[in-house]
């Protein structure tokens, strides 16, 4: 009886649709040539509505009458436009799109706002990673996708790994997105962590960075920003059924790359679907000079990816999607070369996502769209560990399974007033154990792991954030109310239950003096919750022992930041100087464990409230058209950073780093000639100091020029480059690997 119903209910929302519905039709031109443009993205905004140009730039969306329909339009190598449509019966379009080779402040972001929004349009500092730099560039990793990328430092502890610092914060302190999905849990750490890098780099469609704000929408860790990868999602077709697919190749010399993706693609007006799997072997890095290779820091990795969408009618859109990568054999290479270990690797690490997101377009002002998020990740982590000259093998495993539910509304109350409110829980369960094995009797010693097992971790908040509109004045105001539930049994520490809050809020002003340049004014505060890696670690880390800490508030953030954009045909540049102050940080501190200052000959530390440090920076970036061929692009990040508390320096305070290329686009070919530098990084703090990875002295400078070129055929697309041209010796500040030396890599990329 129910299924009837349901069939009854589904074919009379069919039926209402036709009946009160205006059809949007079109082509999309290339303003240069006047050729059609295939592939474009057409998607009305705050709805489900979406397309895809066909072979002959033609497009067709059905949507609801009496509405006034803003169509985002999008595309490979084109700038983004948003055209207000007509309201009253059927419309035919012509839309043409500007080729662009400046990328910067043109393209379509949604973490800044939830929504879909021009990039120019936001008051905050955004970086963005597009599919076209991704198809360029070619990078090995998720983290090596950002090297380069403004106001963005990429550190890395082992090749397996690797940890963006925005404006000077990393690790737990930075907020990583998957889709908008929380992947910061429960367990990530103060400083470099590898988490980032477990999200599959052939699963990225664009990469969006907010620098400095970001709280107020995502809640706890956007101390330095936020960071959404957002993965790559099947488009409806705008005729008839399509099956299709992809495949890509990439090798580096040396060893150091062989990897292959294959996926397919089935689309209809309604229904989207795609599934890839991959697989990556990634040998020991060759470092530059006389560095040769650095041994152990090879592995390989093999990813799973499905996505499923489902328009139910005009109104109503189902996505899901499931997302898997399992890397194996991951060798940390700096404690084993520097550390006097044996062996010292993660093996394996796991990361599975699942998620369904149900989205509702209404005419309702108050409710113009809702989308409910529900989601579960599995973290696993293995490792394995044995000290030279010693007969004891360690191995170490935690797994954190966490559930997220989020509740999110748009609304439009007049052109001058939208908001977005939302409402988000997220359940975090650490499963954590060791095992000592004698590898001359075989004996096994099972003990605690790094954390009591069984913890767990609640996370519940409310937000809500208004954009209000006045002629040249835009004004962005919003406030989040975020309360946990940590809680721990320990056997040798007893039980902890900490239940931390905070409250926190932003507001912007931006002036648009003309509409291609604008001045923005912000002021936000940001916070940090303590996660059960703070209260309830005990275990080895890079230059100590760690001790639980039971007594732990949130860390908490105050930024002033201002801003300028600028966008036309020809130039684009953001410029952003700001200034953070940090209280409550959690630092560590000298302590005792048992009334010995250390175990095992290491230091013993925990975790206390007891820092404050201040932030300043400059952020700038430009894109400079030539020509209708060449473009300038460069960048440039300045941080000094202070602990107020020890009067210091911050601890992995990146130095001054920037990039500079010139780009070669026309029709089917590319090429780039990509500089990077970084100034030497000698203002180190204690801890620095003590920092195994970084020299005494410090990190010295360096800089590398790296060559890139592509061609384009009908659907086969053929990259390369060439790496480190002259061959430095060189070392990104805080990492423990060193940089690739000269070498060549090649990838094959084909569509069906």
């Amino acid at each position: 009886m129910k299924i009837k119903q349901l069939a009854l209910f589904f074919t009379q929302a069919f039926f209402a649709l036709q009946l009160f519905s205006q059809t949007i039709n079109g082509i999309i031109i290339n303003a240069d040539n006047q050729q059609p443009v295939p592939d474009a993205n057409i998607s009305i905004q705050n709805s489900t509505l979406g397309t895809v140009s066909d072979g002959n730039g033609f497009f067709s969306i059905t949507t609801p009458q009496n509405i006034k329909p803003i169509l985002l339009v999008s595309c490979v190598g084109f700038e983004s436009q948003e055209i207000e449509t007509s309201a009253i019966g059927n419309e035919n379009l012509e839309i043409n799109l500007q080729p662009v080779t400046v990328q910067l402040n043109k393209s379509i972001v949604v973490t800044a706002s939830r929504n879909q929004l021009l990039s120019f349009q936001t008051p905050d500092a955004v970086s963005v990673l597009t599919q076209e730099e991704l198809k360029n560039n070619a990078p090995r990793s998720m983290a090596e996708a950002l090297i380069g990328t403004a106001g963005v430092w990429m550190q890395k502890t082992n090749h397996g790994g690797g940890s963006p610092f925005v404006r000077g914060f990393t690790g737990n302190q930075t907020l990583l997105l998957i889709d908008g999905i929380r992947l910061n849990n429960a367990t990530f750490r103060y400083g470099p962590n590898q988490y980032f890098n477990t999200i599959d780099i052939f699963s990225v469609d664009q990469v969006e960075v907010i620098r400095g704000k970001g709280s107020v929408l995502y809640g706890s860790d956007a101390l330095g920003g936020v960071i959404n990868v957002i993965t790559r999602t099947p488009d409806y077709s705008s005729g008839k059924s399509r099956f299709g697919g992809r495949g890509k190749v990439k090798y580096m010399n040396k060893g150091m790359e062989k990897s292959g993706i294959g996926e397919l693609l089935f689309r209809t007006k309604n229904i989207a679907l795609s599934g890839s799997v991959n697989y990556k072997d990634f040998g020991d890095i060759f470092g530059g000079g006389s560095l040769g290779y650095e041994r152990p820091s090879g592995y390989d990795e093999t990813g799973v990816n499905m996505k499923a969408k489902l328009r139910l009618s005009g109104n109503w859109q189902i996505t899901s999607a499931y997302q898997y990568l399992i890397q194996n054999n991951v060798g940390r290479y700096d404690q084993v070369a520097q550390r006097g270990y044996q062996l010292y690797s993660f093996d394996p690490q796991i990361h599975r996502l699942a998620y369904a997101k149900v989205e509702h377009f209404s005419k309702n002002e108050w409710f113009r769209k809702i989308k409910l998020t529900v989601s579960n990740q599995h973290s696993d982590e293995t490792r394995k560990k044995q000290k030279e000259n010693s007969s004891t093998y360690t191995k170490e495993n935690d797994v954190v399974k966490t559930n997220g539910i989020s509740l999110e509304n748009f609304s439009t109350f007049s052109k001058k007033w939208e908001a977005v409110t939302g409402a988000e829980f997220y359940s975090d369960n650490v499963e954590s154990e060791q095992t000592d094995t004698n590898l001359e009797n075989g004996e096994e010693t099972e003990s605690r792991g790094l954390y009591p097992n069984n913890s767990s971790m609640q996370n519940f908040a409310v937000f809500s954030q208004h954009t209000l509109k006045f002629d040249k004045f835009h004004l962005n105001m919003g406030g989040r109310f975020n309360t946990f539930r940590i809680h721990s049994v320990d056997d040798e520490f007893g039980e902890v239950t900490l239940k931390p809050s905070s409250l926190v809020g932003n507001i912007s002003g931006q002036y648009f003096t003309t509409p291609e340049q604008q001045f923005m004014l912000s002021a936000h505060t940001a916070f940090r919750a303590p996660n059960i890696n703070d209260i309830s670690s005990f275990g080895q880390f890079d230059y100590g022992i760690e001790i639980p800490s039971t007594d732990l508030a949130p860390e908490k953030t105050f930024t002033l930041e201002g801003g300028y954009k600028k966008t036309s045909e020809w130039f684009s540049m953001a410029l952003t100087v700001f200034n953070t102050r940090l209280r409550d940080q959690i630092v560590r501190v000298e302590a005792t464990y048992n009334g010995s200052e250390t175990i095992n000959g290491e230091r013993v530390y925990k975790k206390s409230n007891v820092a404050k440090s201040n932030i300043s920076g400059v952020e700038f970036e430009s894109g400079l058209k030539l020509s209708s061929q060449f473009s300038l692009i460069n960048n440039l990040t300045w941080l000094y950073g202070k602990n107020l508390e020890n009067d210091e320096p911050m601890r992995r305070i990146p130095p001054l780093n920037g990039k500079l290329a010139l780009q070669y686009s026309k029709s089917k070919i590319f090429g780039e000639a990509e500089f990077l530098f970084a100034a030497k990084q000698d203002r180190l703090s204690g801890g620095d100091i003590d920092d195994h990875r970084i020299p005494d002295g410090g990190t010295p400078g360096w800089n590398i020029l790296n060559l890139k070129a592509g061609y384009s055929w009908k659907n086969i697309a053929v990259n390369a480059g060439l790496q480190n041209v002259f061959n430095q010796a060189y070392r990104i500040h805080g990492s423990g690997v060193d940089g690739y030396g000269r070498s060549l890599w090649v990838t094959l990329q084909f569509e069906i």
